[in-house]
């Protein structure tokens, strides 16, 4: 019994130690970007590319901002009761990184669209679009 106490401890201090010396485990991919100065939504949603996203003409709602990753799905939510039930998580993102978030939801209510793009790289992390009606 006695060895299979110092076996599990053994196990148990070698898969912690492991972890925290381990340096891909402690760096992030996109690291925080909080204190660097990049152009307002406003701006960046002229520069985007309109095949990769547009307001609907008459949007019920249109959400444009710039926040930090984890206050991603707080902007989404505001779009809960419009039927825009979005969310986006992702690895390797500092919750403190720089994200443009756009949001539309249609006239109607019964369709909506977003983009999710990181402010400094400008590639997108996440996008939506309606279904297509057949």
């Amino acid at each position: 019994m006695k060895k299979i106490v110092i076996l599990v401890t053994m196990l148990m201090l070698a898969f912690t130690v492991g972890l925290s010396s381990n340096p891909a485990y402690a760096q992030e991919k996109y690291p925080d970007n909080s204190s660097e100065k990049f152009v307002d939504v406003n701006t960046f949603y002229k520069s985007l590319d309109k095949s990769e996203y547009t307001e609907y003409k008459n949007a019920k709602m249109n959400i444009r901002e710039k926040v930090f990753f984890k206050d991603i799905n707080k902007v989404f939510s505001r779009a809960d009761h419009l039927g825009g039930k979005a969310r986006v998580g992702g690895d390797g993102y500092n919750p403190k990184r720089q994200v443009y978030v756009f949001l539309t939801v249609s006239e109607d209510g019964k369709d909506s669209k977003h983009i999710v793009v990181d402010a400094e790289t400008q590639k997108t992390i996440a996008k939506t679009e309606p279904l297509k009606k057949p």
